[in-house]
C-alpha cells in the first residue's frame, strides 16, 4: 500500500504545481476512470490509474455514496487513531488529502516495487 509520501509523488507527476500534502487541483480527472462514476463525474484516466468510486464504509460493514467519491488509505497514520487518505469526487476534479479515523472502510491501491 502507498505511503502518503508516495501519494504525494503521484500528485506531483498528474500536476506538477500540487503541494505535499494538500489536495491537488486536477488530479482527479486525470486518475479516475473513464466509466462508472456517477452524474457524468467520469475523468480521462490519463495515466491507467483507473481510480473507481467506492467510497467509504463503516464498521457495520454499510457503505455510502459509491459511484459518486472514492477515497483511498495511505500506509502512513497522523497519530494512533487516524491515517492519511486521498479522495476524488464525481463533481470536482481534484483529489483531496485528508486524514481519517482508521475505523472507516476505504479503498486500498496496491503499489509495485
Amino acid at each position: 500500500m502507498p505511503s502518503n509520501a508516495d501519494w504525494n509523488v503521484l500528485m506531483k507527476f498528474v500536476n506538477p504545481s500540487c503541494s505535499d500534502n494538500k489536495d491537488c487541483a486536477g488530479a482527479g480527472t486525470k486518475l479516475k476512470a473513464a466509466s462508472g462514476w456517477n452524474s457524468n463525474g467520469n475523468g480521462t484516466d490519463a495515466y491507467g490509474f483507473s481510480a473507481l468510486p467506492g467510497r467509504y464504509g463503516h464498521s457495520v460493514v454499510t457503505f455510502f455514496n459509491v459511484g459518486y467519491y472514492g477515497t483511498w488509505w495511505s500506509a502512513s497514520e497522523n497519530n494512533s487513531n487516524y491515517a492519511y487518505s486521498r479522495s476524488m469526487y464525481y463533481n470536482n476534479g481534484d483529489a483531496g488529502y485528508y486524514d481519517d479515523g482508521k475505523s472507516s472502510l476505504y479503498s486500498v491501491r496496491c503499489l509495485q516495487d
